[in-house]
This record gives C-alpha cells, sequence and structure tokens, in this order.
C-alpha cells in the first residue's frame, strides 16, 4: 500500500513502518508526521490498541484504520479509540487517497457501512481502481505466492483469491503473473528485487 499511496500522491511523503512500535519510532524520528494510516492486524500490539497509545503519545497526528471488516461495530470501535478515519478494505487506492487528503484537510472519513458488493473480477482500466485487498494480492504475487498460499496468508478463499489475480491481470493488462509483476514494478506499485535477492 505504501508505494501504491507514492505512486498516487505525489505532493505527499509516505513512510512506511512493520509494527506500531516501529511506527512511533517513526513519529519521534519525523515530528512534522501529520497523519498515520495503520492496519487492525499489527504485530504485537493491533490497531485499535495502537490507535489509542497513538492518541495518547502523539494527540495532534491524526489516525486512520484500515480494516478487511467493515460492520458497524468495527468502524464503531475505530473512532471509540480515536480515529480520524476508518478505510476498509473494499476501497480503490483512489478512494483511499481522497479520504485521506478529507482527514488531512482537517475532516473526518466515515464509510457507508454496507456499500454495494464488488465484483473482484469486474474491467479495471487503472492500478488506482484495485482495492487493497487487491494491493495486497499484487504483493504475494510480487513474492512469487501460488494462489493456495495468498489465500492462506490473507485468510480468504482460493477462489477469492483467483477472482483477486484475474482483476489484477485485467488492470495490467497481463496475461500472466510474470507480465504483472514487471508491470506493477515498472509503474512503481512493486519494489524491483535487489540483484541477487
Amino acid at each position: 500500500m505504501v508505494s501504491a499511496l507514492r505512486a498516487q500522491m505525489a505532493d505527499v511523503q509516505v513512510l512506511g513502518a512493520d509494527s506500531a512500535e516501529d511506527g512511533l519510532q517513526l513519529l519521534v524520528r519525523h515530528p512534522e508526521i501529520e497523519l498515520v494510516l495503520m492496519d487492525v492486524r499489527l504485530p504485537g500490539l493491533d490497531g485499535f490498541a495502537a490507535l489509542a497509545l497513538y492518541g495518547k503519545r502523539f494527540p495532534t497526528v491524526a489516525c486512520i484504520l484500515v480494516s478487511g471488516e467493515q460492520d458497524a461495530d468495527t468502524v464503531r470501535r475505530a473512532f471509540d479509540a480515536g480515529a480520524s478515519g476508518f478505510i476498509p478494505k473494499s476501497l480503490s487506492v483512489g478512494e483511499v487517497t481522497g479520504a485521506i487528503r478529507r482527514v488531512l484537510d482537517g475532516g473526518v472519513f466515515v464509510p457507508d457501512i454496507a456499500p454495494a458488493p464488488r465484483n473482484p473480477i469486474a474491467a479495471q482500466h487503472s492500478l488506482a481502481h484495485l482495492t487493497l485487498r487487491q494491493l495486497e494480492v499484487l504483493r504475494l504475487l510480487g513474492d512469487a505466492f501460488t494462489n493456495k498460499e495468498i489465500a492462506r496468508v490473507l485468510d480468504i478463499t482460493e477462489r477469492t483469491a483467483k477472482a483477486h489475480v484475474a482483476a489484477i491481470f485485467e488492470a495490467l493488462d497481463a496475461e500472466n503473473r510474470t507480465q504483472a509483476v514487471l508491470t506493477a514494478q515498472r509503474l512503481g506499485y512493486l519494489r524491483t528485487a535487489a540483484p541477487g535477492a
């Protein structure tokens, strides 16, 4: 997601951290940070606990929680924990950037609780229309994961994983995984493997 946001928001500096604890250190090192985007599922602290901790330590920094769940209870818990926005993984990257900009401008972003279901194999015309979940699948494709492995890592069915892969191929006008990964690397959505890696 960091790569996707960098590609879509060239006017904004986007930094990445691997855990809530790393994120706190990043905030210490970069006091100019205005907004934190965090997943509910984090190593160590979960997103709800991290929200409360970040709010206590850095009360002027806005936080947006990202989650694969988008039921009313999860959204309520996010705002109760101090979030300024809630982004379900069903949103496209373009919609995510809009939500981020709204919060950066001092607003609050609350999604529709029950949006119309997306068709993961609907024609996609640009990477900005991929959902966050599909970006996760793309990252795993870049790591050479099979559909079965993608399904296991993301806790989705293999059929759903295949549908996401199909949507990625459509978005990238790719006929296979290699083409998809190379195109995503060229567009800045995946890191290019280091020589000898």
